[in-house]
């Protein structure tokens, strides 16, 4: 249907037509006067001719009986005109309702057409919140479907966060002093308790007298936008700090090694138990840590393309724990193993698998402060594997979960922030996903899941 018979049906639909009549097709005003009339005519003329024809209507008792036959005859027919006008008045006036309605349902057809095939959420709310219409691409992004949603309250899309709401207030607010909203940014929710970013211009909706009926709202999905966004924004981090890295590695590494070698020498001038041996000794765990520092700096700025092989994973989760196990701090850290039975070997690089173990266990450690029950758990999924180390501390921070993986973000003090980082890049790199949790019972879980066949 093009714009003009859009046009024409909703005209035709709300009633109007050009001209304005008052009567439909074939019937005016001016018929119930002359139609009737004409008829009255006739019959009159009909009866002057049979008395004419017949004199002896008139006369004897005839003549007192014919006039009232005649004025009810007269008047039958009358009645029977209009009528007959009235009917045709009618059955025009109901066919044309009929036109109408049809119009009004092909407009509605059209315009429900039109919603339902829109790439953007359109969302109807009345006045107290609550979800009147919900179309296709409404699903999709919420993820509710409309028999699901519809009667529901749109806060239960927000977010936990008091702010979240607040801004919805003020939102609806505005709407109520008849004002539009548009293109504002926000966070909800999808029916699998995903956080989702959404742009949305709201408008309100009033009745013919002017009170707030509610609004309706149009919503795009910007998450992958957003992402895209973020991920733009990393890789220009990454670039700054692959420059740095290679001027600190250049600058600063060569001069570590000789400070350290220096260290070493002069400790070996003094007794066992002597002050400045242990102080050449902290120095040197001080140059050791800046040189891990260079390296992080240089894995993270310049990673290195993977070289997967079939790798046995168990047997490099006890090589990454006996290496760990030398360490005097984790005599107090009791590890469970819980290993699924015959694990196929994954395709992996094993030495920057490797490294993810150790990024992972050791902030596990840390967490507990090297006293509780470490516990790493595989499973064989049928396309992936999984592997899940938990630890028994305090766990994560809420604030901190969205922020952990992203590089420079600590909450050691002596932290560079780049050890989840390095994790996430690598996983990523081997096709795989990494996540971090609270799970009930506390502390905090890492689950890291690798295709098979990567």
């Amino acid at each position: 249907m093009n714009t003009l018979a859009v046009r024409a049906a909703a005209r035709q639909a709300s009633g109007r037509s050009w001209p304005v009549r008052w009567f439909p097709d074939g019937v005016r005003l001016w018929h119930f006067v002359v139609f009737p009339a004409v008829a009255m005519g006739v019959v009159i003329l009909v009866t002057r001719l049979v008395e004419r024809l017949f004199p002896a209507l008139q006369a004897g008792g005839a003549g007192v009986v014919y006039p009232l036959v005649r004025t009810v005859t007269i008047t039958l027919v009358m009645v029977s005109v209009i009528a007959w006008l009235a009917l045709l008045h009618r059955q025009q006036y109901e066919r044309r309702l009929l036109l109408r309605q049809d119009a009004l349902e092909t407009t509605r057809d059209f315009l429900a057409s039109i919603i339902e095939g829109s790439g953007e959420a359109i969302v109807t709310l009345d006045a107290e919140g609550h979800v009147t219409s919900w179309n296709r691409a409404a699903e999709q992004i919420y993820g509710w479907s409309a028999d699901e949603i519809l009667g529901r309250s749109i806060y239960e899309l927000l977010p936990p966060e008091p702010e979240v709401r607040e801004e919805l207030d003020r939102t609806e607010a505005a709407l109520r002093a008849g004002r539009t909203v548009r293109d504002y940014e926000a966070t909800r929710l999808r029916r699998d308790g995903r956080r989702i970013d959404v742009r949305i211009t709201r408008s309100p909706l009033f009745d013919a007298e002017g009170r707030y009926q509610g609004s309706t709202g149009i919503v795009r999905d910007v998450t992958a936008i957003k992402e895209l966004e973020a991920r733009l924004l990393e890789r220009e981090c990454l670039a700054a700090v692959g420059e740095m890295a290679a001027q600190v590695a250049h600058e600063i590494r060569n001069p570590l090694m000789g400070i350290r070698g220096a260290c070493e020498i002069l400790s070996a001038h003094y007794p066992e138990e002597h002050p400045r041996r242990e102080m050449a000794r902290e120095a040197v765990l001080q140059v050791d840590r800046l040189n891990r520092t260079v390296e992080d700096l240089l894995t993270f700025g310049r990673p290195k393309p993977t070289a997967p092989v079939p790798t046995d994973l168990h047997r490099l989760i006890d090589r990454v724990l006996a290496v760990l196990a030398e360490d005097t701090r984790t005599q107090r850290v009791r590890i469970e193993r819980r290993l699924a039975p015959d694990l196929p070997p994954v395709r992996l690089d094993p030495q920057q698998m490797e490294q993810v173990l150790f990024n992972v266990t050791i902030n596990a450690l840390h967490a507990m402060d090297y006293a509780g029950t470490l516990t790493l758990t595989t499973d064989l999924l049928p396309r992936d594997v999984r592997l899940r180390i938990r630890d028994s501390g305090p766990g994560i921070a809420t604030d901190a979960l969205g922020r952990i993986f992203k590089p420079f973000f600590t909450t050691r003090a002596q932290g560079t922030g780049l050890g989840l980082a390095i994790v996430r890049n690598i996983v990523l790199a081997h096709g795989g996903t990494v996540e971090a949790a609270n799970p009930d019972g506390g502390g905090a879980e890492f689950t890291i899941t690798l295709p098979r066949d990567a």
